[in-house]
């Protein structure tokens, strides 16, 4: 008597009972002998046992399998027998020709017993076994009736993410730039001067001149974003990581931006460019300009700061939509020819050979012109990115990841008359002759 026979007798069951079991429940106690002569082995192992016996457990569990592989396939045959003959047996039904409505017959609970009651049966006793399938009739293949549970083909995937349009960053690039060293940055500016240079007659007092020196500063400013993820989703998309950081890149400067033109001065908003800039004065022209438009505001504003005794402004910035009607812009009524100081440099358009820079950080309707090399962006530190947890994330299988940017804008006192800021509309109404 073999290990495995004795092994079936614990189970209640002989050689003979063994075999009339289907694949399925031999299959589960083959595996079941087997974990048990594998546990076997390792015990003999554990304990130091003879090589001689080590082998000799090796080798009988091998043997085993080897039988066990026969005995399977045997039965497995014998299936297909059964299935043959019943084919030939029915043929006033259609031919079976699809493989699934097959597996599906079989696996029923009252034909898996059937079945199993075939093997050593003869043809008359299979009939009054009356096995039935249910046969599904050939068709039309379509895409849509015969494809389920996926896509086939795949959809074809275009790398990489669509991203949500933002403003491009126009105004960082005209500042100064500089570094920050501490968290103020400081400085010194001539203020409230008194008295003149002068001629000096024989005997009379030189002319004589006084100004006062005032410390002004700024507070360097943090401004942060931060996004928060799964660590399902990191390790699941492959491209998510990057995309994160990106975003958190783009959005933090676009804000760093934003705050350089229109911040109030409080921290952590730093004193944008627009706060500081001079109001638009229309002066001697006030009144005094007919038909007057956009053009002829930026033309003032221009000669405003000339007055300041500045240098000549660099960029105006304004929204698109305004730069656009300027384009649009004809020399009268009757005459159609476009407005001559207006000049395209490029694709950019030009008045009197300043640049006009459109963006959308500039509300429509206003406008901005200066020399942006007057006011110095001081970074203490630059665009850092750093992941880690935060709260519960760790409970949550969460990470966060933070962006941060550190610095100040700086447009000293007596350079800020350099940039005119104003109102189209107002601006337009101070010119036009009443």
């Amino acid at each position: 008597m073999t290990k495995f026979d004795l092994f079936l007798q614990t189970k209640g069951l002989t050689t003979i009972t063994f075999a009339e079991k289907e694949a399925e429940e031999m299959a589960k106690l083959y595996n079941e002998y087997n974990d048990e002569a594998r546990k076997a082995l390792e015990d003999a192992v554990a304990k130091s046992a003879s090589k001689e016996d080590i082998d000799s457990l090796k080798t009988e569990l091998a043997n085993a399998q080897k039988e066990q592989m026969v005995s399977l396939n045997k039965t497995l045959k014998e299936y297909g027998l059964a299935i043959e003959k019943l084919n030939k047996n029915n043929s006033e039904r259609s031919l079976i020709s699809n493989a699934t409505s097959v597996k599906e017959s079989l696996s029923t609970d009252e034909n898996k017993a059937k079945l199993s009651a075939l093997k050593g049966l003869n043809k008359a006793s299979a009939e009054q076994n009356g096995i039935t399938f249910e046969i599904k009739a050939a068709g039309t293949m379509l895409e849509s009736t015969n494809i389920s549970g996926g896509n086939v083909p795949v959809e074809q995937r275009i790398p990489g993410l669509n991203l949500i349009a933002t403003r491009q960053l126009r105004l960082m690039d005209l500042f100064a730039k500089g570094a920050a060293s501490s968290n103020i940055i400081s400085w010194v500016y001539q203020a409230n001067r008194d008295g003149a240079a002068g001629g000096t007659a024989e005997g009379d007092t030189k002319n004589q001149i006084d100004f006062d020196l005032v410390v002004a500063s700024q507070a360097v400013v943090k401004r942060t974003a931060f996004i928060k993820v799964s660590t399902e989703m990191l390790d699941d998309i492959d491209f998510i990581q990057s995309e994160i950081n990106n975003e958190l890149m783009r959005l933090l400067m676009l804000d760093v931006e934003s705050t350089s033109y229109s911040g109030n001065g409080t921290a952590p908003a730093m004193n944008g460019i627009r706060t500081v800039a001079t109001a638009f004065a229309a002066g001697t022209f006030a009144g005094t300009v007919d038909n007057a438009n956009e053009a002829d505001v930026l033309t003032v504003a221009i000669n405003q700061i000339a007055l300041a005794n500045q240098e000549a402004p660099n960029a105006i910035l304004m929204n698109p939509s305004d730069i656009t009607k300027l384009k649009l812009y004809k020399v009268s009524a009757t005459d159609r020819r476009y407005i001559d100081r207006l000049i395209f440099i490029g694709s950019t358009l030009t008045l009197d050979g300043v640049p006009m820079i459109a963006t959308t950080l500039v509300t429509a309707g206003t406008y901005l012109v200066g020399n942006f090399n007057m006011s110095t962006l001081y970074q203490k530190e630059a665009v850092t990115i750093n992941m880690g947890l935060d709260g519960n994330d760790w409970t949550k299988n969460l990470r966060t990841i933070i962006a941060e940017w550190r610095g100040a804008l700086v447009t000293k006192n007596n350079n800020r008359n350099a940039f005119v800021k104003g109102t189209f509309s107002t601006d337009i109404a101070a010119l036009e002759t009443a």
